[in-house]
């Protein structure tokens, strides 16, 4: 898989980021719409794009990839906190001045909006994207480290907070493992659910794929916010940089090359392993009370200079993982 061929799938997810940016900008994307359409990806269109791609997915039954992909996606980013939480005390940041918020924001990466674009366009061949529904349990251990772990280092409480863990994504990924365990998908098919049931599967279909477009876009007039209102840390910045894209991926990628994987779950490794960090920790930043501006930059930083060092870690990992035959090279 060579260099542009990787660039070619990048540089589409950073133009409907740089739309939601000119939006926000032009304030044709207000503040205000901003709410509402948030509450529709994450409530509506994002489930709707989990259920379209676990239904009736084979690989989502298997109990090894369920554990596997659960365990990964939890474990790594417990890992990775590990890590920005060293490199903190290394920085001398203090509880209270950003250091509970460096470790969950550069320990996070930004595993939802980028990550399917990106597999969709390198990953998925003839139709067959059943990877998706191996990303999304991924997904849901993320969800989990981040909501329950990540909100318990940030207040210093002992639970977190699991009941955000109720969630659209989170909720349908749990009833696509389940109606997709139990047979009970196929209503949602002409064969089980005649006339109604395939219609309804392909409005699900219509509004999934609406979900990472909208969510680029959104994510583009969030960091139109950001940017400009924090003073730019370069010890910060740096150390995000150092965690988030020299560290982790070198952590992903060996979980990717030699854990025993289904392949399906090796190229979500890959993906995930080049991401930026994720935004999702300003939020639990700016509610539980630690220092959203330290967010703020991980993400900025980690955003700007994942343009380069996607393309990089992405042709890498697939060379180190797959070898130089796959996809026919």
């Amino acid at each position: 898989m060579n260099f542009a061929v990787i660039m070619q799938a990048i540089l589409p997810v950073y133009l409907l980021v740089g739309v939601g940016l000119a939006l926000r900008g032009l304030r044709v994307l207000t503040p205000e719409m901003e709410k509402g359409m948030i509450k529709m990806v994450i409530h509506c269109l994002y489930p709707c794009l989990i259920l379209d791609k676990t239904l009736g997915n084979d690989l989502i039954r298997q109990v090894d990839v369920l554990a596997w992909g659960l365990g990964l996606g939890f474990g790594l980013i417990i890992v990775g906190m590990f890590f920005s939480y060293l490199i903190a005390l290394a920085l001398g940041l203090k509880p209270g001045n950003g250091r509970r918020t460096f470790c969950v924001a550069a320990g996070v990466q930004n595993y939802g909006y980028i990550a399917i674009p990106l597999l969709a366009a390198l990953f998925v061949m003839d139709g067959n994207d059943r990877v998706f529904g191996v990303l999304f349990i991924h997904s849901l251990g993320v969800e989990i480290a981040l909501w329950v772990v990540g909100v318990m280092i940030m207040t210093g409480s002992a639970l977190g907070n699991p009941k955000l863990l109720i969630s659209g994504p989170t909720v349908s990924v749990l009833l696509g493992v389940l109606l997709s365990s139990t047979g009970a998908w196929q209503f949602f098919e002409a064969s089980g659910g005649g006339v109604f049931g395939a219609g309804l599967r392909q409005g699900m279909s219509w509004l999934g794929a609406c979900a990472f477009p909208m969510g680029l876009v959104l994510i583009g007039a969030t960091m139109y916010d950001l940017i400009g209102k924090e003073r730019l840390s370069p010890k910060i910045a740096l150390a995000s940089l150092v965690v988030r894209l020299a560290i982790m991926p070198f952590l992903f990628l060996a979980a990717a090359k030699y854990l025993p994987l289904i392949p399906e779950l090796k190229q979500v490794l890959v993906i995930q392993a080049a991401m930026p960090a994720a935004v999702s920790p300003i939020l639990v930043a700016r509610h539980y009370g630690g220092s959203p501006g330290v967010a703020v930059q991980a993400v900025i930083a980690t955003s700007i200079v994942a343009l380069v060092t996607m393309p990089l870690w992405i042709s890498y990992g697939v060379r180190f993982v797959f070898g130089s035959t796959f996809l026919g090279e």
